[in-house]
């Protein structure tokens, strides 16, 4: 899911992660856009240190199955700003989609 405004996004990741049968994802591109804007953002070391900062390997992690804890289903919540001009948008179709 490509955000909306921001308190709708938050409310449906919360709806999603409390299903049983989902693996929510908040967010998986913020590292890689703090590390390529160089914004300085609160807790923007953490947020590097915790993700991949290389959107190939982070859509790549998307669209590769399984779940974690078995889901059956796989929720993102994405911002549309973190989406910067050099991520190749045939790679977000395929993110969709697990094997």
């Amino acid at each position: 899911m490509w955000s909306g405004p921001r308190t709708v996004s938050t409310a449906l990741m919360r709806a999603w992660e409390n299903r049983p049968d989902s693996a929510v994802t908040d967010e998986p591109l913020y590292a890689f856009y703090l590390d390529r804007t160089g914004l300085d953002h609160p807790g923007r070391d953490a947020v590097i240190a915790s993700q991949p900062t290389d959107w190939r390997v982070v859509l790549a992690g998307l669209a590769r199955g399984p779940l974690p804890g078995g889901a059956a289903i796989g929720y993102a919540k994405h911002m549309t700003h973190h989406l910067l001009p050099e991520v190749d948008r045939a790679a977000l179709a395929r993110s969709g989609t697990r094997t």
